[in-house]
C-alpha cells in the first residue's frame, strides 16, 4: 500500500511544474487520500483544508476534528481555526512564506475564493488548478483494491438477499431502505450512493429516484447499488423481473448482456475510453437500439463513485486511456419510454492484458 507520505511526495513533484509554493486540498476524499484524515464535508461545512508545501504541510480545521485528526494523521501539523477559514489560511500562507498557492477549482466556491483573496493584502496569489489529486487516485494499489473488492462482496450479498426478499407490492423506496439496512449489517460504512430502484416504466430513466411506486408482476426492475467500505465504493446494476418477463424484456435483455460481455472481453490497459465505449455500443446499435442507449459505458470508481477514467463516446482516445490499476464499471443499457429499461453493470480492475471483474452476482435474466 502506498503511504500518505509517498502520495504527498508524488504531488509535491508537480509543484515545480505548476510554479507553485503550495497547494490547498479542499475535497474531503482527496484530503483523506493524502493525509489519512477521514472526515466528510457537509455541503458548505468544510471539515478542513489540507495545505501541502514543498517541504511542510498542515491541516487547517476546527475543534470538532482536532482529536480525530490527531488519531488518524499523527504528526500532521494542525492549525485550529476559531472563525472563518479565510483569515487563518491567509495567515498560514504568510507564516510559511508561500507566495503562490494553488487550489482545487472544482471544490472551492466563488465566495470562498473571494474571501481568501480579500485576506491576501497582495502578500500571495492564488492559482486555480483542475485534476490536482485525481490523476494520482486513478490507479489503485493492493490495499485499495482489497477494500473495493470487499465493498463489492457486500453488494453481491445484498443482491442475493434481495432475491429472497422482494415481492409484489413493495415500494421502490422500501427496497432502497432495505439495501442500506442490509449493507450496514454486513459491515459497510454505508451506501456508496443513493440506490436507483426503478420498476416498470420508471426503468426507462437511467437515474430514476425511488418513489412510492409498488413493484408489480411481469415488469422490469432495475437495481443500481453499491456499498462503501473503509472509504472505498462499489457499483453494480442488475435488471430482474418479478414473475415472467414479457416479450420486450426477453428481446432486449440478451442484447444488453451481449454488449456488456463484448466490452469486457475487449478491455485492456492502453485502450482509449472512446474505443472501450464503442465495444458496448456497437452491438446495441446493430440491434437497432442505438438511440435508446442514453449514457456512457462506464466510469472509474474508488473513493468517489464517479472518477476517472471514463468509457464514453466523448472521450479523447489520445488523452483518455485505461491504465493498469484503474477500476471501472461496464454498464450498457437500453431504455424505452413508457415500457422500462435494462441495464447490466459489473466493476473490475484493468490489467495489462484485460480486466479482472470484482462482481459475482448472476447476470442471467432472473424471474423471481
Amino acid at each position: 500500500m502506498a503511504t500518505s507520505v509517498e502520495r504527498v511526495e508524488r504531488l509535491r513533484q508537480k509543484l515545480a511544474e505548476w510554479q507553485l509554493d503550495a497547494v490547498m486540498i479542499t475535497q474531503d476524499v482527496s484530503r483523506y487520500y493524502l493525509s489519512g484524515f477521514y472526515a466528510h464535508d457537509g455541503g458548505l461545512d468544510i471539515a478542513g483544508q489540507l495545505l501541502i508545501g514543498r517541504e511542510t504541510m498542515a491541516l487547517v480545521t476546527d475543534g470538532r476534528y482536532t482529536e480525530q485528526a490527531t488519531r488518524e494523521a499523527p504528526g500532521l501539523k494542525l492549525v485550529v481555526r476559531q472563525a472563518a477559514f479565510a483569515p487563518i489560511l491567509a495567515e498560514t500562507f504568510r507564516q510559511e512564506g508561500w507566495k503562490r498557492v494553488g487550489f482545487q477549482a472544482e471544490w472551492v466556491t466563488v465566495a470562498a475564493h473571494e474571501a481568501l483573496l480579500a485576506e491576501s493584502h497582495d502578500t500571495f496569489e492564488l492559482k486555480a488548478l483542475r485534476n490536482v489529486v485525481e490523476p494520482l487516485r486513478e490507479f489503485k494499489d493492493a490495499d485499495e483494491l482489497a477494500r473495493i473488492q470487499k465493498a463489492q462482496d457486500i453488494t453481491d450479498a445484498t443482491f442475493t438477499h434481495l432475491l429472497g426478499w422482494l415481492r409484489p407490492g413493495i415500494t421502490e423506496r422500501a427496497v432502497a431502505a432495505e439495501i442500506e439496512r442490509f449493507m450496514v449489517e454486513q459491515g459497510a460504512e454505508g451506501i456508496a450512493f443513493p440506490p436507483i430502484i426503478a420498476s416498470g416504466p420508471n426503468a426507462a430513466l437511467p437515474h430514476a429516484v425511488p418513489g412510492e411506486r409498488k413493484l408489480a408482476q411481469g415488469e422490469p426492475l432495475t437495481i443500481d447499488m453499491g456499498a462503501r467500505y473503509r472509504g472505498y465504493r462499489s457499483d453494480m446494476t442488475r435488471t430482474i423481473c418479478l414473475g415472467q418477463p414479457d416479450a420486450k424484456m426477453r428481446e432486449i435483455y440478451p442484447i444488453v448482456l451481449q454488449a456488456q460481455m463484448h466490452c469486457i472481453a475487449g478491455l485492456h490497459a492502453g485502450i482509449g475510453g472512446k474505443a472501450a465505449d464503442a465495444l458496448a455500443r456497437e452491438p446495441i446499435e446493430k440491434a437497432g437500439y442505438g438511440a435508446e442507449y442514453l449514457h456512457g459505458t462506464g466510469h472509474g470508481v474508488g473513493l468517489d463513485i464517479h472518477e476517472n477514467p471514463r468509457l464514453s463516446k466523448y472521450a479523447d482516445d489520445e488523452k483518455e486511456q485505461l491504465g493498469a490499476g484503474a477500476v471501472v464499471t461496464i454498464e450498457p443499457g437500453i431504455y424505452i419510454s413508457g415500457w422500462g429499461g435494462v441495464r447490466i453493470e459489473d466493476m473490475g480492475v484493468i490489467t495489462p492484458d484485460g480486466i479482472e471483474i470484482f462482481t459475482h452476482s448472476s447476470k442471467e435474466l432472473l424471474a423471481i
